[in-house]
């Protein structure tokens, strides 16, 4: 019993030895264990250091030096664009002034004016051989040789202003040549009656006005002074027709007025022009009735225009003893109607009709100033009614077909012009018989070439072929006179 007490003792010893051997071991273990624990943590630790150091010194780090380097470079960018920015902003702001001042320059009222001119020279060659003049011409009289047709300088300047249409302006031509000797021709100027046309003064002020535009409805234009417009469809200056020659229905137009024009558009497709003035008087005082002048312009569309007006009022005048007499009583009247198609920028086609009436010589004014019907110079009298000489009557026609293109090298152009013309009275060709009846008849066909090369930019050339015919004798030529006069011109036409 002892001893299995003493073996269980023993045994009870072995076995708390064990297990004190055994809780050293396992605190020797955990001590171990926790010696090992705390080496790993601190190795995690040092290694999570480590790898913070090196992340930063290599990659976060670097990061965020990045973001500081991108941070810099993006303010060295906006700085740059600012600058930049105020750069640009500078400029637009010295453009802006300088676009002001050069506003305001060009709302200045001398800023505006503008010189503008024509030369327009041609050599005209009458195959008739005339010995003195070609026929119904005007500034191509001279049958064989050269002419300075027209030289003009214009200063004039647009009653407005970019930012304002309405104001005063003017306007001045003053022309030379044979286009001027011929149309300086007005009513009471006694050289027209007495001197040859070669003779004439080779200048004048054609247009001396001053234009005015009223904020009157949607715009009225008034003009006061000398006006030398043409009634009719061609114009004065041969730059703006298309023939080098003249129609033959433009030697009875009306040509000089002196007075106030008044223009305005009633609906924006319809222009009217009233003038109220005097034809320009030379000789004697100006004591005559008002001409009355109207002229209208209506384009229902684009492609199509018409024109017409009436003047009326106009005095006749007779030479003698040297002197000037004008006739109060019997007032001359002239009216013309035209329409313009164009289809496009290459085609045009223009119909035209005129009518003229001369008020005559009275009988009256004769025997009130003691002249007998012999001693008239100018016009040749013939008696056309009881109380009446020299009372003309003409009326005509004319068609033009106009084409033009352009091309690389210029603009070439073609225009026939056909006129038919009636005067029964005799009264408009100086060769022809007073009292006896004209019928005359007008082909001319011109050719035009303006070159692209900027050198002739605004220089062109013309060449024409014209045909005229009348019933009788008219056209003087070298032994005798001939129904038929053929002509050719060349003409260099030059705009500024």
């Amino acid at each position: 019993m002892k001893a299995g007490i003493r073996n269980s003792k023993n045994e009870k010893n072995r076995v708390m030895q064990n297990s004190k051997s055994s809780a050293v071991l396992i605190s020797s273990k955990k001590l171990m264990f926790l010696v090992l624990f705390a080496l790993f943590f601190v190795s995690v630790i040092v290694s999570k250091s480590s790898f913070a150091a090196e992340t930063m010194s290599s990659g976060a780090g670097s990061a965020f030096q990045n973001a500081n380097s991108q941070k810099a470079k993006s303010g060295n960018t906006d700085s740059a664009a600012l600058n930049s920015l105020t750069l640009k902003m500078n400029k637009i702001s010295k453009e802006l002034n300088e676009l002001k001042a050069k506003q305001k320059s060009s709302n200045s009222y001398f800023s505006n004016i503008q010189l503008l001119g024509t030369l327009i020279g041609s050599y005209t060659y009458n195959l008739a051989k005339p010995n003195g003049y070609n026929g119904n011409y005007g500034d191509n009289w001279q049958s064989d040789g050269f002419a300075v047709n027209n030289a003009d300088i214009t200063l004039r300047r647009s009653p407005g202003t970019n930012s304002n249409p309405y104001g005063v302006g003017f306007h001045i031509s003053l022309d030379f040549g044979q286009n001027i000797q011929f149309y300086k021709a007005y009513y009471g100027n006694l050289s027209y009656f007495t001197q040859s046309m070669q003779d004439r003064t080779p200048y004048d002020v054609r247009q001396a006005y001053i234009n005015i535009n009223l904020p009157v409805g949607s715009g009225l234009d008034v003009h006061i002074g000398k006006e030398k417009e043409q009634l009719g469809f061609e114009n004065f200056n041969p730059i703006r027709n298309w023939n080098d020659t003249y129609s033959l229905l433009d030697d009875a137009e009306p040509a000089t007025l002196t007075g106030i024009f008044l223009t305005y558009n009633f609906v924006p497709q319809l222009t009217s022009t009233l003038g109220i003035a005097n034809t320009d008087n030379a000789a004697v005082p100006i004591d005559n009735l008002p001409v009355i002048e109207l002229n209208e312009s209506y384009a229902p569309v684009s492609v199509l225009t018409f024109n017409g007006g009436f003047i009326y009022g106009a005095n006749s005048y007779f030479v003698a003893n040297n002197s000037l007499y004008q006739d109060n009583l019997n007032k001359s009247f002239y009216s013309y109607i035209d329409a313009q198609y164009s289809p496009d920028n290459d085609w045009s086609f223009v119909a035209d009709y005129e009518v003229g009436l001369g008020g005559g010589i009275n009988s009256g004014v004769l025997s009130s100033n003691g002249v007998s019907p012999s001693e008239v110079v100018y016009p040749a009298l013939i008696q056309t009614s009881d109380s009446t000489y020299d009372k003309s009557h003409f009326s005509g026609a004319a068609v033009y077909i106009h084409h033009q293109k352009n091309y690389s090298i210029g603009m070439f152009g073609e225009t026939l012009r056909e006129t038919l013309a009636l005067d029964p009275n005799g009264m408009w060709e100086a060769t022809s018989t007073p009292g006896v009846s004209n019928t005359y008849l007008d082909t001319t066909l011109t050719f035009a070439y303006q070159p692209s090369a900027a050198l002739f930019k605004s220089t062109q050339f013309r060449l024409e072929f014209e045909h005229q015919s009348d019933n009788h004798h008219v056209y003087a030529g070298l032994t005798e006179n001939h129904s038929v006069q053929n002509t050719v011109n060349f003409m260099v036409l030059y705009s500024f």
